[in-house]
């Protein structure tokens, strides 16, 4: 993935949950910083961790791979996300009527209203293909609310997640709200 625009499922305004997510993990964080300060970060440690965190730093878009075989910020992502910021700012219709800033500061009443912010939360949150555990799925969802069990629930009931049998982990539903 060499440029953020073809990274399936995460959209500029959404990216940004996922790298603050990475960078609540120590080790990601860490690795972030050996890449932004010119260390090789495959040299210095190598190992299915420190590979699988690069492999989600890249999925996210913050990371990729340089012309010449170095790991780069992709400033690219910066520069969507912020203008994508500037823009969800000035509209207060639709679902951001029920945001401020970043928080969701009222659960719609209205059944389709809820279904479009549940889908909002559950594209901001995780990909198209990704699997969580509850308490990755909870770090993300934290970021909007602090009653994470409860949208979860609503993510679930509304089919937009579907959870393990196990309840062990979280991946994205079928369900797409109505227009």
């Amino acid at each position: 993935m060499a440029d953020h625009n073809e990274t399936p499922g995460t959209s500029p305004a959404g990216a940004w949950i996922q790298v603050a997510a990475g960078l609540k993990n120590p080790a990601m964080r860490k690795l972030l910083g050996q890449v932004l300060t010119g260390q090789d970060p495959e040299q210095e440690a190598a190992g299915a961790r420190r590979a699988k965190d690069l492999a989600r730093w890249e999925q996210i878009g913050l990371l990729r791979l340089g012309a010449g075989g170095t790991w780069e910020l992709n400033e690219q992502l910066l520069a969507d996300t912020l203008a994508a910021a500037g823009t969800a700012k000035a509209d207060r219709s639709g679902i951001n009527r029920f945001f401020t800033g970043t928080k969701l500061h009222t659960l719609p009443a209205k059944p389709a209203d809820r279904l479009q912010v549940m889908a909002y939360l559950r594209d901001a949150v995780i990909d198209g293909d990704e699997q969580l555990r509850e308490e990755q799925l909870n770090e993300r969802l934290r970021v909007f609310h602090p009653d994470t069990a409860l949208i979860r629930r609503y993510l679930v009931d509304h089919g937009l997640l579907l959870r393990a049998a196990d309840g062990s982990s979280y991946r994205r539903g079928d369900r797409l709200p109505e227009a």
